[in-house]
C-alpha cells in the first residue's frame, strides 16, 4: 500500500509536498481535505496528526505532519543522485535551506495566515492596511535573501524554493510583487513559475487559494452591508 497524502490543492504547505512528490516521482495517493471545512478535525485524523494541519503524510505505521518536515522526509528516503540538488549535503548550504524554510514557516506564511484566519471566520471584508504592510516587508526580506543567489539558497533550486514559491503563489493573488522594487524577486518568481511542476500544481493551487480568500471577503462584506 502506497503512503497517503492528505491535501487541499489550494493548501500552500501541500503544493509544497506535492511538488516535491512531483519531481521525485513517487508513488503517492492523494487524498483531499477541506480545510474550511474542518475535515482534518476527525478523531481519526487528529490521533495521527494532533497539529490538525495539512498536509500530512500517513504511511500505516508513520505519521508524519508539517510540509518541512515531509519534503527533508521524502527526499532522504526515496531522494535519487539527481535529486541531491534539491537538498544538499553541504553543512553550509543545507543550513541555509533549512533558514529559508524557518523563514517560510515563521514568518512568509504566517503573514499569509493573518489574512487567511479572519477571512475563514467570516470577519474580514479587506485586507488592512497593515496586513498588506506586512506581506511588503516580507517581500523585500526575500527580495535581500536573492542579493547572495539565483535562489533562495543556492544557485540552483532547492526544496526552500518550493515551500517559499507555494506561499507566494498565494500571496500574489492578494499582494502583487513591485516588479521595481523588487527586481530580484520578480525574476525568482518567473523563473519558478516556468518549472513544470509550478505550472501544473502550484500556479493553479495558488490561484485557486487567493481567489477564495478574496471571494470569501467579498461575501462577507456583502453581508455586512446586507444588515444595514
Amino acid at each position: 500500500m502506497p503512503p497517503i497524502l492528505y491535501k487541499a490543492d489550494g493548501s500552500p504547505p501541500a503544493r509544497a509536498v506535492m511538488m516535491v512528490i512531483d519531481i521525485l516521482g513517487i508513488n503517492v495517493e492523494q487524498r483531499n481535505l477541506n480545510p474550511v471545512l474542518r475535515e482534518q478535525d476527525a478523531p481519526e485524523f487528529v490521533k495521527k496528526n494532533p497539529m490538525r494541519t495539512i498536509p500530512w503524510l500517513d504511511e500505516g505505521d508513520f505519521w508524519l505532519a508539517d510540509s518541512h518536515a515531509i519534503m527533508i522526509y521524502l527526499i532522504q528516503k526515496y531522494g535519487k543522485p539527481e535529486h541531491s540538488k534539491l537538498y544538499p549535503t553541504d553543512s553550509r548550504k543545507r543550513a541555509t535551506v533549512h533558514q529559508r524554510l524557518f523563514f517560510d514557516c515563521g514568518i512568509l506564511f504566517q503573514r499569509l495566515r493573518a489574512v487567511m484566519a479572519p477571512t475563514y471566520m467570516g470577519r474580514l471584508t479587506e485586507m488592512s492596511k497593515g496586513m498588506i504592510r506586512n506581506i511588503v516587508d516580507a517581500y523585500a526580506m526575500l527580495e535581500d535573501y536573492l542579493s547572495e543567489n539565483l535562489y533562495m539558497a543556492d544557485e540552483v533550486i532547492t526544496i526552500a524554493d518550493l515551500s517559499i514559491a507555494s506561499t507566494m503563489a498565494t500571496l500574489v493573488g492578494l499582494v502583487a510583487i513591485d516588479e521595481e522594487r523588487f527586481p530580484k524577486l520578480t525574476q525568482w518568481y518567473n523563473n519558478m513559475n516556468k518549472q513544470d511542476y509550478c505550472i501544473r500544481i502550484n500556479i493553479p493551487g495558488g490561484k485557486e487559494h487567493s481567489d477564495g480568500l478574496k471571494a470569501l471577503m467579498a461575501n462577507t462584506k456583502f453581508h455586512q452591508k446586507s444588515k444595514i
